[in-house]
């Protein structure tokens, strides 16, 4: 039996809606398959064989933002839920949880917080007080909702606050802290320039499909190009994926493969070696490979996709021993495996990775939104949070290697999808998205991460406005003047640079 839901906005039930990233939801906020659709006035998530589901879907909050939001598990029955009053539930049990997680009932300043969290629990209990009235209940579950978001944000960056002062009371900060993503689409010096002046270190893709277009053939000529530029200017690199299998990343070529397991592991075998043996003096960590546990291009067994990470880091830590070695989490929230039943969560991925035994030093993740593909939807900043939280019980060191959210709220013709892709329709953060926007949400983002004593450093996914992953995505603009967000981001790290160097103190936001 479905799980269905009533929706209601302003007061009035909702009889037309179209579901925005719309997937069902199981134990610990996995995404599960199943169909979400609306029905005959009514939200049905149709999730095959569970006791008790959720659902999540992008959410307009009003001037909060846009994003993506979930309830909580529930179990199927004839009469439908209130979505709002499910919505404001899943938000207050996550707050409660992430108080006692972080430890913040010790502090004065938390009494404000817990005032505003009653305040927001009152209103829910108003709420299940009309559930015979469901117009008005969902009000005050909108309502409660409302002050639970600005609550949690305001919790995380206070969380955030004092875990940095105590990172920097430790001289836990590595020195290589701001990063950037390189672009090989741009070949020009004074990109090279603002990418080498402007940060402590490149993460340089290492795409199979530029590497090796047709098999049998190696073009090197442009990574070539950066390593020795990088080497010159004594700028670490970051390298990988290595194997990225995703669409975007692997041969056209390889296709053929793709139920051949044995074929698929010896040609990324070679593809590694090839790649570690040339660059392994210039190169400090080796992302090693990603895009598995989406299952996307090739079909594999939970099996193989360990298999495969093992051979893989072992064949590069033999190449290269110095060198630190990776394992990507591809689109760390998980929508995909909500479309893909043979994929596998990323949160399981990384969990049997460590138990497996297989001696890497950290996890890559990736964390771009502003578009309404998978993985992509907007998150408020508790939820970007909650979500690096998890790979704290891990036991390895967090490197986020492209951070990206939109500088425009319209679609971008100089984007990679050509501006087919309207940045409106994953979301927003208060209001639509504009270049000072973006500066101040990277600020809040980038000081949520760092104060993670398990995150080592942050990179940013895209230097210039020109063929960048998110619309307006990029710290300059197509003329590479700079934006507000690459001015914030500079501040950041001088504001660390001052403070490691103990001639200034570390401001709070």
């Amino acid at each position: 039996m479905p799980v269905k839901f009533e929706i209601y906005r302003g007061g009035v039930r909702v009889k037309d809606f179209a579901p925005q990233g719309a997937y069902a939801v199981g134990p610990e906020s996995v995404p599960i398959p199943g169909a979400v659709t609306f029905q005959d006035g009514l939200l049905i998530a149709d999730p095959p064989e569970v006791n008790a589901a959720g659902v999540a879907l992008l959410w307009d909050l009003g001037e909060l933002g846009s994003f993506h939001l979930e309830t909580t598990r529930l179990i199927p029955r004839e009469k439908p839920y209130n979505l709002n009053v499910e919505l404001a539930r899943l938000r207050l049990m996550k707050i409660v949880q992430k108080q006692e997680d972080w430890n913040l009932f010790d502090f004065p300043k938390a009494d404000g917080f817990n005032q505003r969290l009653r305040e927001a629990q009152d209103l829910f209990s108003d709420a299940l007080g009309k559930m015979d009235q469901p117009a008005e209940a969902a009000m005050l579950a909108d309502r409660s909702l409302a002050l639970a978001v600005a609550l949690s944000e305001d919790l995380a960056m206070f969380h955030a606050e004092l875990l940095i002062n105590r990172r920097r009371a430790t001289s836990a900060f590595v020195k290589h802290l701001f990063g950037c993503r390189v672009d090989f689409a741009m070949q020009n010096q004074r990109y090279r320039e603002m990418l080498a002046d402007s940060f402590d270190y490149a993460v340089l893709p290492m795409s199979w499909k530029l590497l090796q277009p047709q098999e049998g053939a190696f073009a090197p000529e442009v990574i070539d190009t950066w390593i020795d530029y990088l080497s010159k200017r004594r700028v670490p690199v970051l390298a990988g994926p290595i194997i990225n299998l995703v669409e975007r990343d692997v041969p056209d070529w390889m296709f053929i493969w793709e139920n051949d397991f044995d074929s698929l592991r010896e040609m990324v075998y070679e593809q590694v070696q090839r790649v570690v043996s040339r660059y392994r003096r210039s190169v400090v960590a080796w992302n090693v490979v990603g895009g598995l546990c989406t299952n996307s291009v090739f079909s594999l067994t939970f099996e193989q996709m360990i298999e495969l990470t093992r051979l893989l880091v072992t064949l590069v830590k033999n190449t290269n021993s110095a060198a630190r070695t990776l394992i990507t989490i591809t689109q760390p929230f998980g929508e995909y495996h909500a479309h893909n039943p043979n994929s596998v969560s990323p949160m399981l991925y990384a969990e049997m990775l460590g138990q497996a035994g297989i001696n890497f030093e950290g996890f890559a993740v990736e964390l771009e939104l502003g578009l309404p593909q998978p993985g992509m939807f907007a998150r408020d900043l508790f939820q970007i949070s909650t979500l690096l939280d998890r790979f704290s019980t891990i036991g390895r060191p967090v490197f986020l290697t492209a951070v990206s959210f939109p500088g425009r709220h319209t679609p971008d013709p100089a984007d990679r999808t050509e501006g087919r892709m309207d940045p409106a329709a994953a979301g927003r953060w208060r209001r639509p998205w504009d270049p000072q926007l973006q500066a101040d949400f990277l600020e809040a983002v980038y000081r949520i991460a760092l104060s993670k004593p398990f995150v080592e450093n942050v990179a940013w996914g895209n230097l210039v406005d020109v063929n960048q992953s998110v619309p307006g995505g990029g710290l300059l603009d197509e003329m590479y003047q700079p934006k507000p967000a690459f001015t914030r981001l500079q501040e950041l790290r001088e504001l660390f640079r001052a403070w490691q160097a103990g001639k200034k103190q570390l401001q709070t936001p």
